[in-house]
């Protein structure tokens, strides 16, 4: 593991421990650690319910990003405190303190699970478990300020300890305990709630400059290192770009530019990929970074819905009264790319960079000679299913500019572009 590795579980493991997932044990062995002393390490129950406490910390800051790891690893607490527990008889098992390590992680479990499920739900969640760890605070002190009163396990039981509530409440010094918990339970979970609205504020103008899966790595990951994977690239450029200018305003142009981008966004989005650049009229898209396996298969049905889109984009653009382009070309190639931070100390770009990059766009170069607007390479038509491979027809081999070698090429049998208005 490297030390930035290191360096991001630990802090998620101080964070499951502290916020998330560990404060009624780690409240709970504190205050029996002050009460034993050098007594605490010669109980039994005591020493397992640390080493499960460490346990179930370590595995939730390596797989509690997931719902269901979560929901079974929350419960390694009270389940190896319970085995402890159960010799000592029923009143140790319904033992007020004990019942409430199931009812936290209980708690907790679904409180972080719904952290999962979108950026409002994580502010409830965030906010909720903030109340929840200061209520298990003063519930402890109240558990453990009766207890020192009492001398029968059976008063210390889930069913007869709340009856020693007024008594506890009687003492202005509780009071003052409970109304410093509210306190800081409302300046924390404030604290929490405007850096929460900021991440979703700095996550929401990032998504817009890289896609939603690149910004998610860094800011998961940071200064990410280079991997070298097996990808699918795919190269569109728009056809005679150039006259298109030359006959309208920057403007209109511009809101063409966004119309067209627009489509293949929701396109490429929906079908698991990332659009890694747009370079003017061009987009390059990769697919592969989630699921290696059925990146061509993706990548291509990807290519095929644009191409059916088309129709409805040269409307959209007509009744706008902004240019429409004659048609676009598209090229496909399959291989190893080099992934990860490009640039210079003050700017970098998270970006795909290899020979395969290359290829993609000298065969979307080539649609415009080869009587095909989508050009995939052997490499990606090999990859496909046998109705995939049926919408393709053999090219054959075709020399791409700056290639010494030629490349075997399989195109589109149709085009779905008509001719354009001028």
């Amino acid at each position: 593991m490297s030390a930035k590795r290191l360096r991001l579980y630990a802090k998620s493991f101080l964070h499951e421990s502290l916020l998330y997932s560990g404060q009624f044990a780690l409240f709970y062995l504190v205050m029996q650690l002050i009460i034993e002393r050098g007594l605490f390490f010669s109980n039994p129950g005591h020493v397992g319910l640390l080493a499960a406490l460490v346990l179930q910390t370590a595995l939730l800051a390596a797989f509690g990003h997931r719902a269901l790891p979560r929901a079974a690893l929350t419960f390694i607490v009270p389940v190896i405190y319970s085995l402890f527990e159960a010799f000592e008889g029923s009143a140790a098992l319904f033992n007020a303190a004990h019942v409430g390590f199931w009812i936290y992680a209980a708690i907790s479990m679904l409180l972080n699970v719904l952290k999962l499920g979108g950026a409002k739900k994580e502010r409830i969640a965030e906010i909720a478990l903030v109340a929840l760890n200061v209520f298990i605070f003063v519930f402890l002190y109240f558990y453990f300020d009766t207890w020192k009163d009492l001398h029968g396990k059976d008063d210390l039981t889930i069913f007869r300890i709340f009856s020693f509530v007024p008594g506890f409440l009687g003492d202005p010094t509780h009071w003052f305990i409970i109304a410093g918990g509210i306190v800081l339970a409302v300046t924390v979970a404030l604290g929490r709630a405007e850096i929460a609205a900021l991440k979703d504020r700095i996550f929401a103008l990032f998504g817009k400059y890289v896609d939603r899966q690149v910004r998610d790595i860094i800011m998961r990951e940071g200064e990410s290192e280079a991997r070298r994977l097996d990808l699918f690239v795919l190269f569109s450029d728009i056809q005679d770009f150039t006259g298109l200018c030359e006959k309208h305003d920057p403007t209109s142009i511009t809101k063409m530019l966004n119309v067209y981008f627009e489509r293949w966004n929701r396109i490429v989005e929906k079908h698991g990929g990332i659009i890694d650049k747009y370079i003017g009229d061009a987009i390059m898209v990769v697919f592969g970074l989630s699921d290696s396996a059925g990146a061509c298969g993706s990548g291509v049905a990807a290519a095929m819905a644009m191409r059916r889109e088309w129709a409805g984009l040269r409307a959209d653009l007509i009744a706008q009264g902004l240019p429409v382009p004659a048609g676009f070309g598209i090229g496909c190639h399959y291989g190893d790319l080099i992934f990860g931070n490009i640039g210079s100390d003050k700017r970098r770009n998270f970006t795909v960079i290899g020979d395969t990059v290359n290829v993609a766009a000298r065969l979307e170069a080539a649609s415009r000679t080869e009587n095909s607007d989508l050009l995939i390479s052997s490499a990606v038509y090999d990859r496909l299913t046998d109705i995939g491979r049926g919408a393709f027809s053999r090219i054959g081999e075709i020399e791409l500019k700056g290639k010494r070698a030629s490349v075997e090429t399989w195109g589109y049998r149709e085009s779905p572009h008509a001719a354009a208005p001028r």
